[in-house]
């Protein structure tokens, strides 16, 4: 990163913390408070979700799909190692071949 583009990302961390609506001299004491806050406010509405019918359907599905994780998981590595496998096998052929001509 130049000096100049260096500035540029300087500057615009400058104005994204102006435009966080936390006063740049504030103590930490009170940014607790803000960051407290913010967070009550996730961890509640994320209590509101679960609690809703829609809220538990998508967990619900969401915990299917990862019951069926491992074996699509164990699949994908199966068939990544007989790639694998093959570009190995390909790779010797043609250092066997440059072998002969060299």
């Amino acid at each position: 990163m130049g000096h100049e583009s260096a500035s540029y990302f300087v500057a615009g961390l400058q104005v994204g913390a102006a435009e966080s609506g936390v006063p740049k001299g504030m103590d930490k004491s009170k940014q607790i408070t803000y960051g407290l806050g913010g967070l009550g406010v996730l961890l509640g509405g994320l209590g509101v979700f679960l609690l809703s019918e829609r809220g538990r359907e998508i967990v619900s599905n969401i915990s299917r799909h990862l019951e069926r994780a491992p074996a699509s998981i164990e699949q994908f590595a199966d068939a990544t190692q007989l790639e694998l496998d093959r570009i190995q096998q390909t790779l010797n052929q043609i250092a066997a071949r440059l072998q002969v001509v060299g």
